[in-house]
């Protein structure tokens, strides 16, 4: 359907007018019951007539008052201007026009809506131009559906992705400690190395590692599923975060050493006692630092502390770390994606760590971001809502 940015009344055509007279007749009942816009348009782009259907979808009572309102204010149709020039484009070239699809402006609302239109040239016996007719249907609902469509089939392809990446990863992450327990294991099973080789004793340590390893996978893996499908269960009672933050620290003591890492803690006087689920929490403090240790170079350092704001109780693990960009920063959350570059050593595991540290904290009604920039570390905060101060 055309309009003009400002309608003037043109001269009537008589010989057009004569011509209608019967075709007005036959088909006025079907005109106006029709449950579909109909319209008929001059040539200069003047709507005419429209139907209660139209009338409707354009959010008018009736034709007149359409009629009338385009002819003082002479409303714009299609969203995209360029759709008006194609309109007639095609109808010049092809005398109609099919399964014209366009988002178009509802003219008294001004709200937008997806239309399809099919429109044709009528001609008087002499063969001369008279006016367009056409029908316009509101296809909104089916446009909708088909970009929900679209997105669903994006997020099967995208698990399909994610399915294929996991396996590839449980492949790799699986079979690591366990070629480790199996080789050690048939080591010391066959005395390779005679009966009391002192050998054995660091075999016997690397398949308690590798084990160790196995079940850390494993657990992350459960965790994850049981996240997703709505399964897991907080045990709340009162939580100490400074004390759990203690004794992760312990932990990870020996291998900050190693990892010429220093490791401190520095939380605020009278920091509050909180509600929730001191294993789970103790989880993502665990997940937090172990990152933080992963993929710090020597020489840099590992802090746990905490604040309050106005709104939350806080507490982050901040490392000096290569850091990372906001883009990687967005897939770090992601199951199964790890981020790093040459700067850091790469030393296994599944990308679950941060993914289910972030959904442990969603259950506790709170939000973990990550504020990082590239060569000035990383600072993953958790922020618990004050509702949860003992």
């Amino acid at each position: 359907m055309t309009s003009s940015d400002r309608s003037a009344p043109s001269e009537s055509n008589p010989k057009a007018t004569e011509a209608l007279r019967p075709i007005d007749a036959d088909y006025q009942s079907i005109f106006e019951n029709a449950n579909v816009g109909l319209y008929r348009s001059a040539l200069d782009g003047r709507l005419v007539r429209a139907n209660p259907a139209l009338a409707i979808l354009n959010g008018y009572a009736s034709e007149a008052e359409m009629l009338e309102d385009l002819r003082h204010n002479g409303n714009e149709w299609y969203v995209d201007p360029g759709r008006r020039a194609e309109f007639h484009r095609l109808m010049a070239q092809q005398q109609s026009v099919r399964d014209f699809v366009s988002q178009v402006y509802r003219m008294k609302s001004r709200e937008r809506i997806w239309v399809s239109e099919k429109a044709w040239t009528v001609r008087g016996p002499d063969g001369q131009t008279l006016f367009y007719e056409g029908v316009v249907e509101d296809i909104t609902d089916r446009v909708k559906a088909d970009a929900e469509l679209a997105a669903a089939r994006i997020a099967a392809e995208a698990a399909s992705e994610a399915k294929s990446t996991f396996l590839a990863v449980m492949s790799h992450e699986l079979r690591s400690p366990l070629n480790a327990i199996i080789g050690f294991s048939e080591i010391i099973a066959n005395r390779i190395y005679g009966p009391d080789d002192p050998r054995y004793f660091d075999y016997a340590e690397d398949i308690h590692a590798s084990g160790t390893q196995l079940l850390s996978l494993i657990e992350d893996i459960l965790d994850m599923s049981k996240i997703g499908a709505g399964h897991m269960q907080l045990r709340e009672t009162t939580v100490s975060v400074p004390n759990l933050a203690t004794s992760v620290l312990r932990l990870f003591a020996a291998n900050a050493s190693k990892a010429q890492l220093a490791l401190t803690m520095q939380f605020p006087d009278h920091y509050p006692v909180l509600r929730g689920d001191p294993v789970r929490l103790k989880q993502v403090l665990t997940n937090l630092v172990a990152n933080a240790v992963k993929f710090t170079p020597p020489g840099g350092s590992v802090m746990v502390g905490g604040d309050q704001t106005a709104d939350a109780v806080r507490f982050w693990v901040a490392d000096t770390g290569p850091g990372m960009t906001p883009e990687e920063c967005a897939r770090a959350v992601e199951p199964f994606v790890q981020v790093h570059d040459s700067m850091t050593v790469h030393m296994g595991g599944t990308g679950l760590g941060l993914p289910i540290s972030r959904d442990l904290i969603a259950l506790h009604d709170g939000t973990l971001t990550l504020d990082s920039a590239k060569g000035a570390g990383t600072r993953v905060i958790v922020a618990l809502p004050r509702g949860r101060v003992v």
